[in-house]
């Protein structure tokens, strides 16, 4: 088994260090040992969570979902209805967000076309739209 540094886990998942020890924090990960010269070392099923752990959060998966799939996959007998209603629940936050950013778009679509671009900062209308107050 081999033996990592922050420095060569960030380097392998290209993940900061800083993220890694935020993960460390979040007990999502752990140091196998901490040697003489006070140095926490990693081991490959850290490198291997790691990774897990990047790959749920570049589709924008929470803290808490990884932590339910972690637990998951502590327990490789177990069927996997839970993954699949975690992942279901996860599709329904994403379409929600995609309706929101939609929703957005169509705002600045429609405060880019309230401005003359030849037009000074103080009658920029886009400026005047987001100073407005709500009525």
């Amino acid at each position: 088994m081999q033996h990592y540094l922050i420095s060569d886990l960030a380097k392998n998942t290209q993940l900061s260090t800083d993220t890694i020890r935020f993960y460390e924090k979040k007990n999502l990960i752990q140091a196998s040992f901490r040697a003489e010269n006070n140095y926490k070392y990693y081991d490959d099923e850290c490198l291997k969570r790691l990774i897990f752990i990047k790959r749920c959060r570049a589709l924008d998966m929470t803290l808490n979902e990884i932590v339910v799939l972690l637990e998951q996959v502590q327990h490789p007998e177990r069927g996997c209805k839970i993954v699949d209603q975690l992942i279901e629940e996860h599709i329904q936050h994403v379409e929600t967000r995609i309706l929101e950013l939609q929703s957005f778009k169509t705002q600045l679509v429609a405060l880019r076309q309230s401005c003359a671009s030849d037009s000074t900062i103080d009658h920029c209308q886009i400026v005047k739209n987001l100073e407005a107050s709500i009525e």
